[in-house]
């Protein structure tokens, strides 16, 4: 038993009475698959006329067989090696194109009607002998002709899209999001007309590139927008990727690309070019691709010191203990003492509250608005010297790798752009540090969305806040002169409500004593 891509019972037996059948079609834009199920309805129609059993059906989608195709086709490659693993005799096409239109490979369909006895029908094609050298003769100029014809229509299709790029005119595809196509009727069929905004989709992209400047991640955006409902343009939940497509795209800025230049398109733009670039320069940056490390898995993560110096690492959830915060003597490059140890989500509340109450006082907004005063477009000078630098180098090692300069010269050239690199870089931080602060909300504001916010949000926010915490260790009671209990006993006839609100007041007095805050303003 074989299994097919589609709801066929096929019983393989081994005979000659056996065919396969291939399906392809180069472009299917709006995945929907016509053209292959058009094709499949069509050949298994010929087998069941020729009295054939249909061993398997391969079927490559949306991929050309043209000479200027760079795209593999798998199905075809598995076709090919079942065909000479003695699988079938006959392979079931609906014309000869749809096979192939490249001439080498036409040798191979040669090559295997020669030394297996291989037979090729075709729905709409003649179907050639091509175990003898008349069939094949016609066979290999048909095959020279579809290359030819391929390629004009490749040459045909390039000098359009040039034209309409050139033209400000729609190349047809997907509509942009943000946007919104306008159809009419044209010879009985729906054409698009033009592209207008689409009010409700374009709120959404401004809203994801606010956020994205914030320090958002794409990846809570994206939660958040599922929650609500929010759905793509193919009316699928938002990912991550699908997500930074739409906002690096030139569609965005009202551009789309064409060898290598923008052109102007037939659609409005929804972001300004200036922050694109930002947006660019942020979502593609190398570093987001690296695998985040504690620094930004929980929002204290790295603001958690012990008295000894060292950073307190985060704890994996354990049978019976919750995540905690802890100084360690192996798992950071400097030991440390290993006798602190902080439950995290309580910490986590108690800093937050703190914060609330912090950003909503005098002295903070005294410093959110000096900061707005000093607030510049630097950003954006600095990110291009970072890009102008960075293909510096790549040019640099180019002309290396080619022979063109010495190695002296290399490494001194190299020296002087990648220390120019590390400043440009620290400039850049320094900057976007500053405008963090200055958009810092009030502590109303933050109260509202906090829980709203994914885990790096949270610690970027916290980490424009507070410098330091430092955590000792368990204080003591002034009245007994022992350490504080964990967690109060429970009294006689006290219900839970009571008693947790007991212990949540005696775990704030202890954390008053054992945690202090150093603040950045």
């Amino acid at each position: 038993m074989h299994n097919t891509p589609h709801p066929i019972t096929v019983r393989y037996v081994a005979t000659k009475r056996h065919a396969a059948i291939y399906l392809r079609i180069s472009d299917d834009r709006e995945g929907r698959e016509l053209g292959v199920n058009r094709q499949r309805e069509d050949c298994i129609a010929l087998a069941k006329r020729l009295g054939i059993a249909v061993f398997r059906i391969y079927e490559d989608n949306d991929i050309s067989a043209s000479t200027r195709s760079r795209k593999e086709r798998p199905q075809y490659k598995q076709l090919i090696s079942d065909a000479r693993a003695g699988m079938f005799s006959t392979v079931i096409a609906y014309t000869s194109g749809r096979l192939t239109r490249r001439v080498r490979e036409h040798e191979d369909l040669i090559e295997l009607a020669e030394e297996f006895r291989t037979e090729f029908v075709y729905v709409r094609s003649p179907s050639l002998n091509l175990n003898d050298a008349a069939g094949r003769t016609v066979a290999r100029i048909l095959a020279a002709t579809d290359a030819g014809e391929a390629e004009n229509i490749s040459e045909r299709v390039v000098r359009d899209v040039k034209r309409r790029a050139e033209a400000k005119m729609f190349h047809g595809g997907a509509v942009p999001f943000g946007h919104r196509a306008i159809k009419e009727l044209i010879n009985g069929r729906e054409r698009v007309v033009g592209i207008e905004i689409d009010p409700e989709r374009r709120a959404w992209l401004e809203e994801a590139a606010e956020r994205v400047l914030s320090n958002e991640s794409v990846y809570g955006i994206c939660v958040d927008w599922n929650a609500k409902g929010r759905l793509s343009s193919a009316g699928k939940r938002w990912s991550p990727r699908t997500l930074k497509r739409a906002l690096t795209s030139e569609a965005a800025i009202g551009k789309r690309k064409y060898e290598g230049m923008l052109h102007d398109a037939p659609w409005e733009p929804i972001l300004d070019e200036a922050t694109w670039e930002v947006l660019c320069d942020i979502l593609n940056d190398p570093e987001r691709k690296k695998s985040t490390s504690n620094q930004r898995k929980y929002p204290l993560s790295g603001l958690v010191f012990c008295p000894c110096g060292n950073r307190l690492t985060s704890t994996s959830d354990k049978a019976k203990q919750a995540s905690s915060f802890e100084c360690s003597s192996v798992k950071t490059s400097k030991a440390g003492c290993g006798k602190i140890r902080i439950v995290m989500a309580p910490l986590e509340r108690y800093i937050v509250q703190q914060v609330f109450t912090r950003l909503d006082s005098p002295q903070m907004r005294r410093a959110v608005a000096t900061e707005q005063d000093g607030a510049h477009t630097a950003e954006r000078d600095l990110r291009k010297a970072v890009r102008d630098d960075e293909r510096a180098l790549e040019r640099l090692e180019d002309e290396y790798d080619d022979g063109g300069l010495a190695e002296d010269r290399y490494k001194r050239r190299k020296g002087r752009i990648t220390r120019r690199l590390e400043d440009t870089r620290a400039a850049l931080l320094a900057v976007t540090e500053k405008a963090t602060r200055a958009n810092l909300p009030t502590g109303a504001e933050l109260r509202a969305v906090w829980d709203t916010k994914d885990n790096t949000w949270k610690r970027t926010m916290l980490g424009s806040i507070i410098e330091r915490i430092q955590v000792g260790p368990q204080p003591i009671n002034p009245k007994t002169g022992r350490l504080f209990p964990s967690a109060p006993p429970r009294r006689r006839n006290e219900d839970e409500d009571a008693w947790r609100q007991r212990f949540d007041l005696e775990r704030a007095k202890q954390f008053a004593l054992r945690v202090s805050v150093t603040w950045r303003h």
